[in-house]
């Protein structure tokens, strides 16, 4: 048990350090381009190789890689297990290089589907960001595969903090764009691009010490090169999906001012908490869960779905709580300054919120993803992305005329809220020793907890808006952290009173002093 805590908290550590990176990075992107048609251009262009770095480490990493990786590794001859390893990395490079050309060749194609309402001298904007983004898609696959041969090897914490370095390249950039007046657009293009080369550069020395060796060579009639690739055809269906998806919502989203980048920068926010912690516990539970099914040991593979689904609901359900009812003065603070006006404020608190809505239910769908990866099952994890993908996009269909892009945002919480409560349905079904007693007793009063949090947070949001209107931007943080200090305080107690034992097990991990190894 100690060593999943040291894992949780370790890996959760450096995923801080990547998120408050995060926010100085989107801070930046919102002071230098604000809501701009530039700002537009930056951010859709980078759609696509975010979601190949997403499907890579939440679809192939989890659904195939981690759990072969694991498989070759639990043998006794380990020079043979790098070395068939290898032949998978290699393989799946070959494919990562082959789908960047591909992206390169039809760059034109792929920018137009997402850019169909608006002007042509806007569509060749995204276009010039986009052709110098397109190698970030190689790059944030090496960065994954990386990651997940960490991870397998019980590693996690060079995986998480390898972002901060990337977030700083992007910071660096940006302060170039705005102080250096011949460093220009393609300079703030290629120095995002080579954050991504350091993110994959910063994770080598860790494989060195967790025993990796690299062989080259290619056997695509291997059993686990062919093993990944039957499994990983469920899994592109799911990313392909995803971007069809994502088409109809960019669609919508570019014909209103700022639409895009309101939905980027609200994200931003929106996944700090999910990153921070829940991805940490399925990151950590991911080998875990995958041993045991291998194992075939489903009480144990049952406990700790179980264990999953109510830690992530203690640290989740919160920030829903502080998100839907303090989200203006959180945005206020960390994003108005330069080209960010009091008025971009408003609206991305609002879209931040409707994002909020969903945050539990997205977490969950994704943890319990996972668990279904871990069983190798892939089509399981498919079918609920196609059903969430349909909801969501005749949800942004019908209510984006009149709610704009807060309807967008809460199309994505419907939309998860739906195969949450499926994907719950079907894991029972699957693993009849999950308790979902177990599971709905300690939700109930975490949930209890985070209303009580709300509440105070409502009431102290509307204290801000009296006392700091049109806002001071980073001048207010020390007020800001004060504020959500007090509501942290107020969960805790509402925890304690309501005797939720997960709370005080959360208080010990995170209050250990062996946290990264120390004593």
């Amino acid at each position: 048990m100690s060593r999943r805590v040291r894992s949780m908290a370790g890996m959760s550590l450096g995923t801080l350090l990547s998120r408050l990176t995060g926010f100085g990075k989107w801070a930046f992107i919102g002071g230098v381009l604000g809501f701009t048609d530039l700002a537009d251009a930056y951010n859709l262009a980078h759609i696509l190789p975010n979601m190949v770095y997403e499907l890579m480490l939440g679809g192939v990493l989890s659904a195939v890689f981690i759990p072969v990786v694991v498989e070759q590794l639990a043998g006794e001859d380990r020079q043979r297990a790098w070395r068939d390893i290898s032949r998978m990395v290699n393989a799946a490079m070959l494919l990562l290089a082959a789908v960047t050309v591909a992206c390169w060749a039809s760059s034109r194609w792929l920018v137009a589907i997402q850019t169909i309402r608006i002007a042509p001298e806007r569509r060749e904007l995204v276009w010039f960001f986009f052709v110098l983004f397109v190698p970030q898609v190689f790059l944030y696959g090496l960065s994954a595969m990386a990651g997940g041969i960490l991870n397998a090897r019980g590693r996690f914490a060079a995986a998480a903090f390898a972002p901060v370095l990337n977030n700083l390249a992007v910071i660096a950039s940006l302060a170039c764009y705005h102080w250096l007046p011949g460093f220009g657009r393609t300079g703030l293009a290629l120095g995002t691009t080579a954050g991504v080369l350091v993110q994959f550069l910063a994770q080598y020395p860790g494989l060195r010490a967790a025993g990796w060796r690299y062989h080259p060579g290619l056997d695509f009639r291997h059993p686990a090169v062919l093993k990944i690739v039957r499994l990983s055809g469920p899994v592109i269906l799911y990313v392909i999906f995803n971007q069809l998806n994502l088409t109809v919502q960019n669609n919508l989203a570019i014909g209103l001012p700022g639409g895009v980048s309101a939905l980027q920068y609200a994200f931003a926010f929106y996944i700090l908490p999910h990153g921070l912690f829940a991805v940490s516990i399925g990151t950590v539970l991911m080998p875990e869960l995958s041993g045991l099914a291998v194992r075939q040991d489903w009480r144990g593979f049952a406990r700790s779905i179980e264990q999953g689904i109510v830690w992530s609901a203690l640290v989740i359900l919160p920030a829903l709580a502080v998100y839907t009812a303090f989200s203006f003065p959180i945005v206020q603070t960390l994003m108005q300054r330069g080209r960010f006006m009091a008025q971009d404020a408003r609206m991305l608190a609002v879209v931040l919120s409707c994002y909020s809505a969903g945050l539990f239910s997205f977490t969950l769908y994704l943890f319990l993803n996972r668990a279904f990866y871990s069983l190798q099952d892939t089509v399981t994890p498919l079918l609920l992305n196609i059903a969430g993908n349909a909801v969501n996009a005749a949800f942004n269909l019908a209510m984006v005329g009149t709610l704009g892009v807060p309807g967008l945002a809460l199309g994505h919480a419907v939309g998860y809220t739906v195969i949450a409560v499926i994907s719950l349905a079907l894991i029972k079904r699957r693993i009849s020793q999950i308790s979902i007693e177990s599971i709905t007793g300690p939700l109930a009063r975490i949930a209890a907890a985070a209303a009580v949090t709300a509440a105070v947070a409502a009431a102290a949001a509307a204290a801000w808006r009296s006392w700091s209107p049109d806002g001071m931007g980073i001048g207010t943080a020390p007020v800001l952290l004060l504020a959500l200090a007090a509501l942290a305080a107020v969960y805790l107690g509402c925890c304690h009173a309501l005797r939720i034992p997960e709370a005080a097990a959360l208080a010990r991990i995170f209050g250990r002093r062996d946290i990264c190894g120390g004593r």
